[in-house]
């Protein structure tokens, strides 16, 4: 794969912009790795091997892990018919997976809702379908799930299940940015920055850089970018309201 060297170049190309979320991302290693969200990945590289939501420190799934969820999730547990879920797409059992993440997400499970749009949008126990996907990862979404939130961004800047808008990707990328996702803050400051459809506020752009970058992002490229024609005054700015944003997410995240 070809990479593009931000420092060459004077805006942050948009194409590159959710390609580098999803790899600088990968490239992270998060205190819950298993958590690694999958979204970041499907839709502009490829579907790493553990892609759906699941619990902390879960490894490999014996029988009867599959046995004691199974129990569980028949007399409507739904955190268990979720993780059930996960267990079986595991095993390649996609079609039984999206029936116990359906079960979830119905009792109002954010994650299962999400794990559902995901296998919808892969492809996977049933033929990609963008429209489901999109439908779920909403429901996710709407219950305050910040992976549903930047996938629904994602969409909404690619089309992909629904009609291309740029207020709404703005709309969904600022409510994961604010839960605290690193690569929503990303795109967020890229699309400050280049103004392409919003209008530009290298201000707001160089706050979400900060951040992204305190999130574990290789961004420090970018933020050079970004300050070249800024005034001290601008910078200093863009480092309280970064402070800010910072502290008004931790408020966000504890509520």
């Amino acid at each position: 794969m070809t990479y593009v060297q931000i420092q060459s170049i004077p805006t942050l190309h948009k194409w590159l912009l959710p390609l580098l979320g999803a790899l600088l991302f990968a490239a992270v290693a998060p205190v819950r790795a298993d958590h690694l969200p999958p979204g970041i990945l499907v839709i502009h590289f490829r579907t790493p091997p553990d892609y759906m939501e699941k619990p902390a420190g879960s490894g490999p799934y014996t029988k009867q892990d599959i046995q004691e969820a199974m129990q569980l999730a028949k007399i409507g547990d739904a955190e268990a018919q979720s993780n059930l879920g996960v267990m079986l797409a595991s095993r390649g059992e996609y079609a039984k997976a999206a029936y116990w993440e359906e079960q979830a997400a119905n009792a109002g499970l954010d994650t299962a809702a999400y794990n559902l749009g995901t296998l919808y949008f892969n492809g996977q126990g049933f033929p990609k379908d963008y429209v489901t996907a999109h439908h779920w990862f909403m429901q996710s979404a709407n219950r305050g799930n910040m992976y549903a939130e930047f996938q629904l961004a994602m969409t909404y800047n690619t089309g992909q299940g629904v009609q291309k808008d740029a207020a709404k990707e703005i709309y969904w990328y600022e409510k994961a940015a604010h839960q605290g996702l690193a690569p929503a803050q990303y795109n967020l400051a890229v699309i400050y920055h280049n103004g392409d459809e919003t209008a530009r506020d290298d201000v707001k752009a160089y706050a979400w850089m900060l951040l992204a970058k305190k999130g574990g992002l290789d961004a420090g490229d970018a933020v050079k970018i970004i300050s070249q024609g800024m005034s001290p005054a601008q910078i200093q700015a863009a480092e309280k309201l970064s402070h800010d944003l910072a502290s008004a997410s931790v408020q966000d995240m504890r509520k």
